[in-house]
């Protein structure tokens, strides 16, 4: 079964304001994606990267909402010296500290994909090429390839 990373910046896309186009649309492919997993079709990868930044939210209703979704996740990634120094790897060619967890994390579950909003992720991601382990694109890039 396909794993599939969802970072928090898409698990709090449902969040933020629906009245813009981009945001609906991802927000519709993070649903998509979410059911497609309590479906069984997919896998979902929960880190502690997750929890820790989910911690962080100050608005209790996303927090909680989050960590549902968060819970339900059928792949549990711990950390390791792997996952660490994969990080600080990932860290020293641009990514922030937090992204770098995620994107460490993704690769040692072994996730096809790594799905986010943040665009300056996704274009470092870019820049970065086959140097990564797995595919980072948004949640409606994902949904688009008919995969999700």
């Amino acid at each position: 079964m396909e794993r599939v990373y969802l970072d928090m910046c898409s698990l709090k896309r449902p969040f933020d304001d629906q009245r813009q186009p981009r945001v609906r649309e991802e927000a519709a492919a993070v649903a998509a994606i979410i059911g497609r997993a309590e479906d069984g079709e997919i896998a979902l990868v929960r880190s502690p990267a997750h929890l820790v930044e989910n911690d962080a939210n100050p608005r209790e209703d996303r927090r909680l909402a989050a960590a549902l979704w968060i819970d339900g996740a059928a792949v549990d990634i711990p950390i390791d010296a792997e996952v660490e120094a994969r990080a600080a790897v990932l860290a020293a060619s641009g990514f922030r500290p937090l992204d770098a967890l995620h994107v460490a994390f993704a690769e040692r579950a072994g996730a096809r994909w790594f799905v986010t909003c943040d665009d300056a992720l996704l274009k470092l991601a870019a820049r970065q090429g086959d140097a990564l382990r797995t595919l980072v694109l948004t949640p409606a890039a994902l949904r688009s390839r008919g995969e999700s």
